[in-house]
């Protein structure tokens, strides 16, 4: 009942132990699932925001880019000073120096139905015809898009108005008059823009294939930073990826003819940082003190179920043990030798009974604390003799039962018993003298002495006797007497031991 009721109170101190564990765990996820939340939040808007910005920001250079090339594409003058014999002065004035010098652009390029150069511009150094075409040649794709997107305006009842350069810009790949990219250019990154030269001048001449206006505008650390700073975000560049992607910090922006795409990356920003950061602080004090109360909740509760505890396992103790030597009492004693015989866990074992001699005139003499204090050394000593070879109990008042389970020949049973005697019979200083007592012992084997436990415990009492009849400090066994070992009643077994504890008390 002791053990069931202990695993009751270890079991439910358990559950008050992870309760209040588990209290604090709940406090710390939600805590942390609402600044993680709270962190999501912050970072979808912030991230959409980002993009939104990179977004308009890099198209409204692209409008600005096209309204410069426009300047020149959508100027009647430029037909004319491009169809037949080049107009080297309309060069110069309107593309090597003002391109260049006003909007600069890296290079210029008029290109001809026929897809070659007619001019070439690098910044504000005019080329001679021909040079720097491998450039028209791996960009071909967006000569042949805006010659297209020309072809399909020239084809329309209506024509397009010419100053919708926004529109053009922002439109879909099939709409608008201008083609553009952002390619890799002598390994430099550029914006790349083409469109057809006058195409309301071409229109009136019923001209279809007019010339190509090619311009190329570079793509710097400075304006990359400019933009990073202005924006707000951090190290904007752009990749060429294999596929598109729509994560955070990625912003596709067109295809290549080999199928990459042109991304724009940046690191996004982490606003969930700052929160936490602004917030933990606030939440430690709070949070600290909650964990502090359950843990001394948690340790007291402990402490009370360990006081508790430990109050058992000496209650238990002290219900199979002897409170005052510390040796198993008689309740002990019985059990162990009941398993030994009973259940068969010994193929043989001895019962010693040792009683002291002379211990009623130590009490008398010399008090009881001069007796409590022999007793204690006494059962100290039978212990240190016995060692492991048996159990030692003292079941009365001077009495001493032993069960012995090694060492049953008969010349090492007459060794230690005569150890024993010796052992009892040195002097004990107690408080007002010497105390001095000697020991009876009476043996009893079993099974060769008895088969019953009542039966081994009367032989061993009747041999104790038969020691102290014969002058005591000797040891009798059972097997040396003259009565035959017979197995008596239960009832008569008790009355026998009675009676002989009787006889041993008025010999001591």
């Amino acid at each position: 009942m002791g053990v069931a009721s202990g695993r009751v109170r270890m079991n439910f101190g358990a559950m008050v132990i992870a309760a209040c564990l588990g209290v604090f765990l709940v406090l710390t996820f939600s805590n942390a699932f609402l600044l993680n939340r709270s962190g999501d939040i912050a970072n979808k808007v912030r991230h959409e925001q980002e993009s939104t910005l990179v977004d308009h920001e890099l198209k409204n250079f692209l409008v600005l880019f096209a309204q410069a090339q426009a300047q020149i594409s959508d100027w009647d003058a430029s037909y004319d000073a491009f169809m037949g014999e080049i107009d080297d002065g309309f060069v110069f004035d309107n593309i090597t120096d003002w391109l260049w010098s006003d909007f600069g652009i890296l290079m210029t390029y008029v290109v001809s139905p026929a897809n070659k150069t007619k001019v070439a511009v690098l910044k504000e150094t005019r080329l001679k015809a021909g040079q720097g075409e491998y450039i028209i040649q791996e960009n071909i794709d967006l000569v042949d898009e805006a010659r297209m997107k020309f072809q399909k305006e020239f084809t329309l009842d209506k024509p397009l108005p010419a100053a919708q350069l926004i529109r053009d810009i922002l439109a879909g790949p099939d709409e608008g008059r201008f083609a553009w990219s952002i390619r890799s250019i002598n390994g430099r990154l550029c914006y790349v823009i083409a469109q057809a030269i006058a195409p309301d001048r071409a229109k009136a001449l019923g001209n279809h294939e007019p010339d190509i206006l090619f311009t190329v505008k570079q793509i710097n650390k400075e304006y990359l930073s400019s933009v990073s700073e202005k924006l707000a975000v951090e190290d904007l560049h752009f990749d060429f990826l294999d596929k598109e992607i729509n994560e955070t910090g990625y912003l596709p922006l067109v295809a290549l003819p080999n199928g990459r795409i042109v991304h724009a990356r940046w690191t996004p920003d982490d606003p969930s940082k700052t929160i936490w950061e602004e917030t933990l602080p606030v939440l430690v004090i709070p949070f600290v003190i909650t964990a502090l109360a359950l843990v001394v909740i948690a340790w007291r509760f402990s402490f009370m179920l360990r006081a508790l505890q430990k109050s058992e396992e000496q209650n238990r103790f002290l219900a199979l043990h002897d409170a005052l030597t510390g040796l198993p009492n008689r309740l002990f004693f019985d059990r162990a030798l009941e398993e030994a015989i009973l259940q068969k866990k010994q193929m043989q074992c001895a019962i010693i009974s040792l009683d002291l001699d002379h211990f009623k005139s130590v009490n008398d003499s010399l008090g009881h604390e001069a007796g409590d204090r022999v007793l204690s050394s006494v059962s100290n000593r039978i212990s240190e003799r016995l060692g492991s070879s048996g159990l030692a109990s003292r079941v009365g008042g001077d009495e001493f039962s032993i069960l012995l389970y090694d060492g049953l020949e008969q010349h090492k049973l007459e060794a230690l018993c005569a150890d024993l005697i010796a052992a009892v019979s040195i002097p004990v200083l107690v408080p007002g003298g010497i105390a001095e007592v000697g020991a009876s012992i009476g043996v009893a084997r079993w099974p060769e002495d008895a088969l019953a436990v009542k039966s081994l415990l009367r032989r061993a009492d009747e041999a104790l006797y038969a020691s102290k009849q014969n002058g005591r400090g000797q040891v009798t066994f059972a097997s040396q007497q003259d009565v035959a070992p017979k197995d008596l009643t239960p009832k008569e077994a008790d009355r026998r031991s009675r009676q002989l504890k009787t006889l041993l008390a008025k010999t001591a």
